[in-house]
């Protein structure tokens, strides 16, 4: 077992405590291969979470996404789930501050940990003497470790980008020197690609490339695996100088007398720890995090059309899907790989925006749920499936979730589903004052589920980037803080739902845009336009529980949905979609 060999290593290395979080050197939120360490130790495949081994315990925190997944994937080996977020669980550092001893030692990889979390542990722990040590336990261990990604980058053109790479070069300069810095280090996948309009296959379904970039008043340098932009490197040597990857680190300690400005949250400890003694240090968002979700008309046009293009897809394979289970059982992995052929048919397609959830029955109520060849429930014709996915295109990032009726339904399933629904209406529909945070419309989506004394364990929304990863800051719709002001042509999702331990799990999600309101004597207001198009489950909905005014919101979205689909479609196809987007009444 991989936990004794991590064991053995921190008694060797006089170890009492080792910590393996879920991350890489650059704070992504969906890993290349190469470096799921967390996973390769508890067993565990969701995005999110921390282990902690000590001499006879190890412990998996996760959150309330992947409870049944993960106590299912670790019990073999040999750790104890940790629900975070629950009532009376401590998060992996409190639980660390009660139980270690004083003057013990933390073994950890520093380049996994971000500058914020490295020190908000260390100052948990000062009262206790702690010696923290920048170490890997697991490199020798992992014997056929995944390679690092060696695919082509390429560049996105400007035609979908909007802006050019110098063109935000400069934007982020302007943004560095009021904050009274020379230069800033970014070591974000997600915010290099998005300032060089550079875009790669180093993460699954994630169009990014490994790299860290440099930008200071008069030049521009990035790190790279060389041999990945050789085919562009014409195109970026006109903004920037390459460098390999492997350089990065010891050019860090040329640095001496600078104003440096970084994300405290994104670059991890082993950089803070190379450029903060001889440098002064100045943190704050990377400017190009606030840049980038604020969508260009560019990028917003190229959006909006995508999703109609995706819409089409989606709703030609819940025609396919509810039309077969009439013939025949359709596995889930399967279904979802038919769903797959049917985006692939665009010509801007480029894969996936993340690994389609498609999920059977109670599958569902596991909200990251993945079934695979080998292990897939079969789909029948009753209850929910509900089914998760989303595209990259070269001319956007699409995710869209809905939970459809595939024969006979409960009154629970039913109830459920309508509460969902008046949840996702309610703020498709909303109207707030400009400047409002985006913690504030949280409360919003949930209110008609707190009335039915019903909760969600996980956000309402997140932003989306543009041919970059699904889910984007610094904005979301979340009980969480920090909250953010919602700005005009940010892009956030809007998907309220039910989990069911062993019934069903219940999804709806659109895609939102901030756009004006309207201006009064004293205020101006902002409102939400709906840009992801298909219809919702009629047979599912409960229209008593609705309101008159959810019933219209309804009634007009799905007179939007056939407006935007019905030029796509012909013969049957379209007299179904007819029926599903028809209007209905209280």
């Amino acid at each position: 077992m991989i936990l004794n060999d991590i064991r053995n290593k921190m008694l060797e290395n006089n170890i009492d405590f080792y910590i393996i979080p879920t991350n890489d050197p650059h704070g992504s939120e969906y890993l290349p291969d190469y470096y799921k360490e967390r996973e390769f130790v508890t067993g565990f495949t969701g995005s999110q979470g921390t282990a902690v081994i000590t001499k006879d315990k190890a412990y998996l925190w996760t959150d309330g996404r992947y409870f049944i997944q993960a106590a299912n994937q670790i019990k073999d080996y040999g750790f104890e789930l940790q629900k975070q977020g629950l009532s009376g669980v401590l998060n992996y550092d409190e639980w660390i501050k009660e139980n270690i001893k004083e003057k013990m030692t933390i073994g950890l990889n520093a380049e996994y940990f971000s500058h914020s979390n490295y020190l908000s542990l260390k100052n948990k722990l000062i009262p206790k003497n702690i010696n923290i040590i920048d170490i890997d336990l697991t490199c020798d261990l992992w014997n056929n470790r995944y390679p690092l990604p060696k695919d082509d980058a390429f560049i996105l053109d400007i035609k979908y980008a909007g802006k050019s790479a110098l063109e935000k070069i400069e934007e982020v300069r302007k943004g560095y020197k009021e904050k009274n810095a020379n230069m800033t280090i970014i070591s974000s996948l997600v915010d290099n690609s998005w300032i060089l309009n550079i875009r790669g296959n180093d993460i699954e379904n994630t169009p990014v490339v490994i790299s860290f970039l440099i930008i200071e008043d008069d030049k521009v340098i990035l790190f790279v695996d060389k041999e990945k932009v050789s085919n562009i490197s014409n195109v970026i040597n006109k903004v920037a100088e390459i460098k390999d990857y492997s350089e990065f680190y010891d050019y860090l300690k040329s640095y001496k007398n600078q104003k440096i400005y970084v994300d405290d949250k994104s670059i991890n400890e082993r950089i803070y720890q190379s450029i903060s003694e001889n440098n002064e240090i100045i943190f704050g968002n990377n400017i190009s995090e606030d840049l980038k979700a604020i969508k260009n008309d560019v990028e917003i046009k190229n959006l909006e059309d995508t999703y109609i293009r995706d819409g089409v897809a989606l709703f030609k394979y819940i025609y396919w899907l509810k039309e077969e289970i009439k013939k025949v059982a359709i596995g889930e992995y399967d279904a979802a790989m038919k769903l797959d052929s049917f985006r692939a048919e665009d010509s801007l397609y480029i894969s996936n925006s993340f690994n389609t959830i498609s999920a059977y029955g109670a599958n569902a109520a596991m909200m990251h749920y993945s079934a695979s060849k080998d292990n897939q429930s079969m789909i029948k014709p009753k209850g929910f499936y509900l089914v998760d996915s989303g595209g990259q295109y070269y001319s956007g990032t699409t995710d869209i979730t809905r939970t459809i009726a595939m024969g006979e339904l409960t009154k629970e399933e039913i109830h459920d589903y309508t509460m969902t629904l008046k949840s996702h209406l309610n703020l498709m529909d909303c109207v707030f004052l400009e400047g409002t945070y985006d913690i504030a419309l949280d409360g919003i989506a949930r209110y008609s589920m707190w009335q039915d004394r019903q909760d969600y364990k996980c956000g309402t929304g997140h932003g989306i980037g543009f041919v970059l990863s699904v889910h984007e800051g610094p904005h979301r719709i979340s009980p969480s803080v920090p909250a953010v002001r919602m700005k005009l042509n940010m892009i956030v999702s809007n998907e309220p739902g039910v989990y069911k331990e062993n019934k069903h799990g219940i999804r709806i999600e659109n895609i939102l845009r901030v756009v004006p309101d309207c201006e009064t004597v004293d205020s101006v207001f902002n409102k939400f336009k709906t840009i992801s198009f298909c219809p919702l489950e009629l047979k599912a909905i409960d229209i008593n529980l609705l309101s008159d005014r959810q019933v219209e919101v309804l009634n007009t979205y799905h007179k939007e949905v056939y407006e935007k689909l019905s030029p796509y479609l012909e013969a049957d196809i379209l007299e179904y979609l007819k029926e599903t987007t028809r209007k209905v009444e209280k």
